[in-house]
């Protein structure tokens, strides 16, 4: 019965990526796989992921970068084979429990005001709290506060308020949350896009001989007075290289080029200087050393006004891989990494 499920689920996201690759191919105003390049694409997954069924995940790679690249690795193979087995499912999710991060990284975490698990509020040191203390306390924070719901995705479950407006009855009872202090970013992201927290997102891999290197660096920033930069809330990101310099023109979340400058504030991305870049890098490669039960995970990371890099969560479950794999990849381009 699980293979069966797993085999409609294949057949579905293999379904998903034709309607993509379709939708791509109207943005770009026609198609660059003919023919002839179907045959290769379908050659590769042959022979690489043992059936040529796989090329319509490739064929939407080679739609994104606007040629062929052989060695790319399609959402299918990634989701469904490959991520299970670089990060085991008995520790996939760990990532989204949120309560814990800043007694797992100390200082690189932010240290929340409060949390609520299995219907009880703690402070940062898991003691409990009564509602009345906890809203006296909001009420005389008097700041911006962040409400995040554990195992959220996409930023959808993120809500960002004046701790005067908290209400306990704006959680769901069965559920966690983590409330946090709003962190103010530092002046160059807040003068890139100021009304949401912008984020870098950081994609690390622990090879096989035991190293942490980083796949790729995006700065992720929302637009049109979005709170929330996430790519499937309408924001956008621009890459970096690994000396820290920004990609000219952002892209959207469909990984297609969007501009050269910001449509809101006309912050040109080409002019964005992060000193405490390399800071970033490393504070996701020493932690994730320090963290080997997966061998991916996607950090998200703020710099504060001080230019400290502080963890906003990391992401260990279906880590966005195959659109980056796309237009900055491909990253694995044979298997001497997984065999």
């Amino acid at each position: 019965m699980e293979r069966m499920v797993q085999w409609f689920q294949v057949f579905d996201t293999r379904v998903e990526l034709r309607r993509i690759r379709r939708m791509v191919v109207r943005k770009n105003g026609g198609s660059v796989v003919n023919r002839k390049m179907k045959k290769v694409i379908k050659a590769y997954a042959r022979k690489r992921f043992g059936s040529s069924s796989y090329w319509p995940g490739v064929a939407l790679a080679a739609e994104l970068r606007g040629e062929y690249k052989h060695g790319w690795i399609p959402f299918d193979y990634f989701y469904f084979e490959l991520e299970p087995k670089l990060n085991p499912k008995e520790y996939a999710n760990i990532g989204d429990i949120r309560c814990l991060d800043h007694k797992r990284f100390g200082d690189f975490a932010i240290r929340p005001l409060f949390m609520y698990i299995l219907d009880i509020f703690y402070n940062a040191d898991f003691e409990t709290v009564g509602v009345p203390g906890l809203l006296e306390f909001l009420t005389e924070y008097d700041n911006t506060i962040v409400v995040k719901q554990e195992f959220g995705w996409g930023g959808k479950q993120v809500r960002v308020m004046h701790s005067s407006e908290f209400k306990p009855e704006q959680l769901h009872r069965g559920s966690n949350y983590v409330i946090q202090p709003f962190i103010k970013q530092h002046k160059t992201l807040q003068e890139l896009y100021p009304h949401s927290v912008n984020t870098f997102r950081v994609k690390t891999f622990r090879k096989k001989e035991g190293s942490v290197v980083v796949l790729y660096v995006y700065l992720r920033f929302g637009v049109d007075g979005s709170r929330v930069d996430n790519m499937t809330a309408g924001g956008q990101c621009i890459l970096f290289d690994s000396t820290g310099k920004p990609a000219e023109i952002s892209m959207d979340g469909d990984n297609l080029k969007v501009d050269r400058k910001h449509k809101n504030t006309g912050f040109v991305f080409a002019d964005l200087k992060i000193p405490m870049f390399n800071d970033i890098i490393n504070s996701c490669t020493s932690n994730h050393r320090k963290f080997p039960y997966v061998r991916l995970i996607g950090w998200d990371i703020c710099v504060d006004e001080s230019g400290s890099p502080r963890l906003i969560e990391w992401n260990t479950q279906r880590t966005s891989f195959d659109g980056e794999d796309a237009v900055w990849g491909p990253f694995f381009p044979d298997d001497s990494e997984f065999v």
